[in-house]
């Protein structure tokens, strides 16, 4: 609709039905679009005496004192031209706004079947199920490492009480049937990129855990928390179960110092093996949660679970270069031996615990936001409101 403005007859262009009130582009004039529809009227040649009269008469009232304005009347004059010019001048107002992209929930995919939603929405359901498991597998793995923690603790005051090392056995073959469960079932969930390859491989190198695990166990003749606490006792199998990536902390010192006897080299070799199992199975499983994640529509919590795999393995690697420094600095100032080294070397064994069980938290929340994540699939990439 095509309007002229009454003050310089400007013409400017509104949409269809425009009732409410316009402002001129030009000279700013607000009127309503009756005054504009109305054509101009022609002006005589005889009129020019009338039109100066009319001038004059505008000059008379501007120089009358004008009321002044409240500043509540301000506003609300302001608020209503800028939704008059939001409304009628703002370029594209009226045009269609563009729709935020977003992944498609199972319930809003109108390219699945009902059975194809329906086998999608179980896969979640497994998916969720296996991170919840693997979440707890995660919490019974750091509650073992404290109970050692507290068991070195407990140590260097008193004599090895060997009830902390099996029980600390017996959380972390627990931790491995749970794990175990946890991994098969998020194999079964939703498919995405690098789903398989990190769930087989996640799969393997559990049972290869397992396997050396049982006959590291079965043999107890490796160094462990439960050798000290009793030589020859229960706890010296149990010691091997929660853990062996405290073994991985001492690879680079007994490649160094392989004509010391800081430390046992024969019953720590099969040890370092399993300890590099452990580690690789703790990353492939956060790396196989990541996948889950990603099918759940979210991005940015896979690549947290990827940090957590990544301090999953920089943890162990990072020990081993300071427990290499520490033996270099007990070795060469001759310290093996006496009361006071004996305080160190259980002081760096407790530390080992702690800083391990530190390296698990990151993938322990990254796993507990992709199970809620799978509850609720696609829901990260939702609108913002």
């Amino acid at each position: 609709m095509l309007l002229t403005c009454p003050t310089c007859r400007s013409g400017l262009q509104v949409p269809d039905g425009t009732t409410a009130m316009v402002r001129c582009p030009a000279c700013k004039t607000v009127f309503s679009p009756a005054a504009g529809l109305a054509p101009p009227e022609p002006e005589p040649e005889d009129e020019e005496p009338k039109r100066r009269k009319r001038r004059e008469d505008e000059d008379d009232d501007d120089e009358k004192p004008r009321k002044k304005k409240s500043a509540r009347d301000d506003t609300e004059t302001s608020d209503a031209v800028a939704e008059t010019e939001n409304r009628d001048f703002e370029p594209g107002y009226f045009d269609e706004k563009p729709k935020t992209k977003r992944r498609r929930s199972p319930d809003d995919d109108d390219s699945l079947t009902p059975a194809e939603r329906a086998a999608l929405k179980a896969a979640f359901a497994r998916g969720a199920i296996g991170c919840k498991l693997i979440l707890l597998s995660l919490a019974l793995y750091m509650l073992a490492l404290t109970l050692i923690i507290i068991f070195w603790f407990h140590t260097a005051f008193t004599e090895p009480n060997p009830a902390y090392i099996i029980g600390a056995g017996a959380i972390g073959l627990i931790n491995w049937i749970v794990g175990a469960i946890g991994v098969g079932l998020c194999l079964s969930g939703p498919v995405a990129p690098g789903h398989w390859r990190f769930g087989i491989a996640a799969a393997v190198a559990t049972a290869l855990h397992l396997i050396l695990l049982a006959v590291l166990a079965g043999q107890g003749r490796e160094t462990s928390p439960g050798r000290e606490a009793d030589p020859t006792g229960p706890a010296v199998k149990w010691g091997l179960l929660p853990t062996r990536l405290d073994a991985v902390t001492f690879y680079l010192t007994l490649i160094i110092y392989q004509d010391e006897d800081i430390i046992p080299k024969g019953e720590m070799r099969l040890s370092i093996v399993v300890g590099v199992l452990e580690m690789m199975r703790n990353v492939l499983i956060l790396m196989l949660i990541s996948s889950l994640a990603r099918a759940a529509g979210d991005e940015d919590l896979a690549h947290r679970c990827t940090r957590g795999a990544g301090f999953a393995c920089f943890g162990p690697g990072t020990l081993a270069l300071c427990m290499l420094l520490f033996s270099v600095a007990i070795i060469e100032t001759n310290a093996q031996t006496g009361t006071f080294a004996k305080i160190i070397f259980t002081t760096v064994r407790m530390g080992t615990y702690a800083i391990l069980l530190g390296t698990l938290f990151p993938g322990l929340m990254a796993v507990r936001e992709t199970a809620d994540a799978c509850d609720e699939p696609f829901q990260s990439s939702l609108p913002k409101l």
